[in-house]
């Protein structure tokens, strides 16, 4: 009798929870219900990270559906006419929000600092914007000459210490990937006192595979930080790595760090402190830029590596490329890679990072609806609700690429004469959609292809187990657009190649070439 009415209740409870779940107007996109009642798709996305709009994408099959996300409505898009409506209605259906939501939720940012960055359509002072827009003139010119130098220097003594490890000796190569990119990228953005230096400051950001669990750490928990549920309690330890994160970065700034740092650190700094920031809130929001910098570049150099060397004529290839075009050996013997002819004359490699981009990217654009508005005169988009394009889904649609879009082409983004295959910017979302393009895109660009060159030229990797496929990936790493295989999933050998072995290796940076022709959507 007791389990009959358990059982009654837990139905009526089902049924209740299904009725609260709100329902869509008549003109609204369809909604797509989930197992669980209410909290189903937040679960998933939780647990599944960004691929969960993939996933729900392909078992639908829907140009547009509706998803309950408990406290918001989410409207998923995949149809690449709609991507275009939706950048047409920039002004209603915006970004603007989210840089404030970021501030107070992951970088725990409150009070009359929150109400300083809080967009002026929502009542605040606008600075979030400001501090974006100030990004951009940093990332280019002068600025990003820079920081592609110091880039270059700290990355190839990373690259010099592979020699050291011996002939065949197998290591994991994305953990290499993490570990070089990390320094390379922080020492060029905060110079000399780079508060990321550390292990201490990369284990709290970072997932540790090996020594910590993954819940303790800041980069790992950012679903929990975005729900807004106490993190101090409901994630108490990735809380704490927060804390040893902002920590860090307060006493970078308290130390005048930003004084001899990128000018991309010091106009970030800047512009708050003109606006009334305290140096505690800008290192908090400091705390952020990390996750800019870190989670997709260090995957896409990794993946990008992998589809080059598990393929020996577009290695090649590549390598003829590279050395009739960008390396150079002076009177001394050195050999310079120049990354301004890379991005001038390398066109393979170019074409082929943006190809390992397009196939492996989960990136997920972010709008808000602020007001009621018709899209197409076909939906209706509630204000106050989300809008989701998932680029795993626009970056293979049958209707913009039409040469196989499922598969890895190396040479797709090349400049061809044919148009019919030439790449469409509204179905190549990699870098975002327009007007919120990536800004630090060249900078990252760069050095991914900076590390590759190095490596294709100087080393031999090969798979420790004969095989290519990587089966393991961590697609809870929300994050991560650019999805990464799970930590020791890949391990790899590696040799010098004896044609260039016991050279001194370079890398020169022309200034004014940092700029890369890349397909933005």
């Amino acid at each position: 009798m007791d389990l009959v009415f358990a059982a009654a209740t837990l139905l009526a409870f089902y049924i209740l929870l299904r009725r609260l779940e709100s329902r869509p107007d008549a003109s609204e996109p369809p909604l797509i219900s989930s197992k669980i009642p209410l909290v189903g798709h937040l679960v998933g996305l939780i647990w599944h990270g960004l691929p969960y709009y993939t996933q729900q994408s392909a078992k639908h099959e829907l140009p547009i559906f509706t998803i309950n996300l408990v406290a918001n409505k989410a409207y998923v898009i995949t149809s690449p006419n709609l991507v275009t409506a939706i950048q047409r209605k920039s002004r209603l259906i915006s970004f603007d929000s989210f840089p404030t939501s970021a501030a107070e939720r992951l970088a725990g940012i409150a009070g009359p600092g929150l109400q300083l960055l809080r967009e002026t359509r929502a009542g605040g002072q606008g600075l979030g914007l400001k501090v974006l827009h100030a990004m951009n003139p940093a990332l280019l010119g002068d600025g990003l000459d820079e920081m592609n130098i110091k880039m270059a220097m700290t990355l190839k003594s990373s690259i010099d210490e592979l020699a050291g490890r011996g002939a065949y000796i197998s290591f994991d190569l994305y953990a290499w990937c993490r570990e070089a990119l990390t320094i390379a990228s922080t020492d060029a953005v905060y110079g000399p006192l780079n508060p990321y230096k550390p292990a201490s400051i990369q284990e709290a950001f970072w997932r540790d595979g090996l020594t910590s669990p993954p819940s303790r750490t800041f980069e790992r928990n950012t679903a929990i930080f975005l729900l807004g549920v106490s993190p101090r309690f409901t994630a108490r330890r990735a809380w704490k790595s927060r804390e040893t994160v902002v920590a860090a970065l307060e006493q970078y700034y308290r130390m005048e760090g930003h004084e001899n740092s990128s000018e991309l650190t010091y106009r970030r700094w800047q512009v708050q402190r003109e606006n009334g920031a305290s140096v505690a809130d800008i290192a908090r929001l400091e705390a952020l830029l990390a996750f800019a910098l870190l989670p997709n570049t260090i995957p896409a150099g990794f993946w990008l590596l992998i589809e080059i060397f598990s393929r020996p004529h577009l290695l090649a290839e590549i390598r003829e490329e590279l050395c009739n075009n960008a390396l150079h050996v002076d009177k001394s013997g050195v050999h310079l890679i120049d990354l301004g002819d890379i991005q001038s004359k390398c066109d393979i490699l170019v074409s082929a990072l943006q190809e390992t981009l397009r196939v492996h990217s989960n990136a997920t654009v972010t709008r808000k609806v602020y007001e009621d508005i018709m899209l197409n005169d076909e939906y209706l988009l509630k204000a106050g609700s989300l809008v989701q394009i998932p680029a795993h889904e626009l970056n293979r649609h049958n209707s913009v690429w039409l040469m196989n879009p499922e598969r890895f082409e190396a040479k797709r983004f090349m400049k061809r004469n044919d148009s019919k295959s030439a790449p469409v910017a509204t179905g190549y979302l990699s870098f975002g959609a327009s007007p919120n393009i990536c800004p630090g895109r060249h900078f990252a660009t760069g050095e991914i292809l900076a590390m590759t060159a190095m490596i294709l030229l100087r080393y031999d990797i090969e798979p420790e187990d004969g095989s290519w496929a990587i089966s393991q990936l961590d697609t809870g790493d929300l994050p991560a657009t650019i999805t990464p295989p799970a930590m020791g999933s890949f391990r790899a050998v590696i040799s010098s190649r004896t044609k260039y072995h016991g050279f001194e290796w370079q890398f020169r940076v022309s200034k004014g070439q940092g700029k890369y022709g890349l397909i933005t959507g």
